[in-house]
């Protein structure tokens, strides 16, 4: 989902509780804070040797320790928050919205927005959980690319012991990686 789709989906269900469904059933306590927006840039290099750049919105969610019965955040809260943060700088809007979010059960992360579910009396973003993954790997095409890749089969690679590294007796280039 992109920020501008987000934040007009605020714009469309005014006063409308918001809920985020971090794992199947399992929700961020209905007094949570947006506590920062972020407009992240990444400019990475992957293993093999490709640089890749992109960026995301990334959208905090916090929970204080003690519980506030008396807090809410509801679609219009959400939006004065991304319009306050718009007045100091412009958020990105066509980029893909991220949540980060964490707590004493569920070690904080980034998570992207699989689903939004806009109920009568409430809306719920369902966040969904990713694993890693090999770019080098994800743009072959064939077996033999996807094999030949940085981070292709294990025994293409040789392994290296713990006390090699802290003797520093790895080579460069020699699979201490």
């Amino acid at each position: 989902m992109k920020t501008s789709q987000f934040t007009h989906l605020l714009e469309s269900n005014p006063e409308t509780p918001l809920y985020f469904e971090y794992l199947p059933g399992q929700y961020a306590r209905p007094d949570f804070h947006i506590t920062e927006i972020k407009n992240v840039i990444f400019d990475t290099v992957d293993c093999g040797g490709k640089r890749n750049q992109w960026e995301e919105t990334h959208v905090q969610l916090w929970e204080n320790e003690i519980p506030e019965p008396n807090h809410r955040v509801d679609t219009t809260k959400a939006l004065k928050i991304f319009q306050l943060v718009d007045s100091v700088r412009p958020t990105f809007q066509d980029t893909e919205i991220k949540i980060e979010y964490g707590n004493s059960q569920f070690p904080a992360t980034t998570l992207p927005i699989s689903d939004v579910l806009v109920l009568k009396d409430k809306i719920i973003v369902q966040l969904i959980t990713q694993n890693t993954t090999c770019k080098a790997k994800d743009r072959a095409t064939t077996p033999e690319e996807k094999a030949a890749a940085c981070c292709g089969p294990a025994n293409v690679k040789p392994k290296i012991r713990l006390s090699q590294l802290q003797d520093n007796t790895c080579e460069p280039g020699g699979g201490c990686c």
